[in-house]
């Protein structure tokens, strides 16, 4: 299956995500079985989940992003923590399936 239609019931409108190609889209509020342009301020559970898997950065702790001149991001620098272990990350993806459409990497370092 390619195609992944969802109907916000509570919102009041569709969306579609091809899982091949990473087209989406989606329509307006539809109110009596008619598109009324009026784009949905939010849906009933997010499309794109942004997981926060990394808990320190050894980049940022090294000072070298500074000297490139990027800020580090989420205090990377400063702050130390575990990273997300796949088990927890796994409970997250499995908690999600068929709800939302895409799942983004990141936190504190490079997730890759």
């Amino acid at each position: 299956m390619s195609l992944i239609r969802k109907v916000d019931k509570q919102n009041k409108f569709i969306s579609m995500f091809n899982t091949k190609t990473g087209f989406y889209v989606r329509t307006g509020i539809i109110e009596n079985g008619k598109d009324t342009n009026v784009d949905p301020f939010m849906t009933s559970f997010p499309e794109l989940l942004d997981v926060g898997i990394m808990g320190h950065c050894i980049h940022g702790k090294s000072g070298l992003c500074l000297k490139a001149g990027v800020e580090c991001y989420q205090s990377g620098n400063t702050i130390h923590q575990p990273n997300m272990t796949l088990t927890n990350f796994k409970k997250i993806v499995d908690e999600c399936k068929g709800r939302t459409f895409q799942i983004a990497l990141g936190g504190r370092g490079d997730p890759d």
